[in-house]
């Protein structure tokens, strides 16, 4: 019994001195903390005119040079989107035109994973017609604001909290540009 005492009692203090000799892990709770707390009404305002300059591209028809703008994350690198997926978006917006929109929410989280939220309108005026939700997911990567769209996979205000990353997941890896 005294060899068993002595044993768990070498283990905990084993146990107590390797958790404070550990570095701390930065969990996805820390990085949203950090990513926010570093944001200004600078960039609030860059990303809001940023969305709504897109925004009036696609109400105006312009839908080569502003669906140009957008990027995707792909591995925690930052793309041009396919061809393939602009042609699939000139498809939906040709179809479903722009007629009238506004923002019904912007909120950061991550430098990768915000949300910026429209719902706009194909047939008339937002008060008088169906409406569409139309989520932008805009990233900074070195300092510098670019819009994506929101995937699915990626972590939205709307969803229940169920489906929210762990606040003590690990933080996400940091964003990267694609250089060729």
């Amino acid at each position: 019994m005294k060899a068993f005492n002595c044993l768990f009692s070498g283990l905990l203090l084993f146990a107590a001195l390797s958790c404070t000799c550990s570095p701390k892990v930065l969990t996805y709770s820390d990085a949203e903390r950090a990513f926010i707390s570093s944001l200004t009404a600078d960039d609030s305002l860059v990303v809001a005119v940023m969305g709504d300059m897109f925004m009036s591209g696609l109400k105006a028809g312009d839908l080569d040079s502003t669906l140009a703008v957008l990027k995707v994350v792909e591995h925690n690198v930052l793309y041009a989107i396919s061809d393939q997926t602009v042609s699939e978006l000139k498809v939906r917006f040709e179809s479903m035109p722009v007629v009238d929109y506004e923002l019904t929410r912007l909120t950061f989280s991550t430098e990768g994973v915000n949300d910026m939220v429209y719902r706009y309108s194909f047939s008339g005026s937002l008060a008088d017609s169906p409406a569409i939700k139309f989520v932008l997911n805009p990233v900074k990567v070195e300092g510098r604001w670019y819009l994506t769209l929101k995937d699915a996979y990626q972590n939205s205000k709307d969803l229940n909290e169920k489906d929210q990353t762990h606040p003590l997941a690990p933080a996400p890896s940091p964003i990267k540009l694609h250089r060729q």
